[in-house]
């Protein structure tokens, strides 16, 4: 075979590569948000606000969350998602010894949205 037909398919390998490694970092930002109701059972605060006993809607679009309480928005604050080995068994919350909530487990994800600054 010719070298130049060689270059060639070694060149089109490259491109492909490079496009595919293109399209994973960006394909994030084009996730699509997520938005789960969970009912907060107890006092906890998020962003320095209280969520008392009700049901809130949890919208994280990327790396910022939103908490709504009847289509009002009570609290915003940024996070990151880390990755986990296994899928979530349900939507969750956890909170530190302060009931500051730091992370926020959502069913059927193979990753938890942790809170930034808590």
């Amino acid at each position: 075979m010719p070298n130049n037909i060689r270059k060639s398919r070694r060149n089109s390998w490259k491109s492909v590569a490079a496009f595919l490694a293109l399209a994973v970092m960006v394909a994030p930002a084009f996730a699509k948000p997520i938005t789960k109701i969970i009912t907060i059972a107890e006092h906890q605060k998020i962003a320095g606000k209280q969520l008392n006993n009700d049901v809130y809607t949890f919208r994280v679009d990327d790396t910022k969350l939103v908490v709504t309480l009847k289509n009002k928005v009570v609290a915003e604050t940024t996070g990151r998602w880390e990755p986990r080995d296994t899928k979530n068994d349900g939507d969750a919350v956890v909170t530190d010894a302060n009931g500051q909530i730091i992370e926020l487990r959502f069913s059927g994800e193979k990753r938890t949205f942790i809170i930034s600054g808590t």
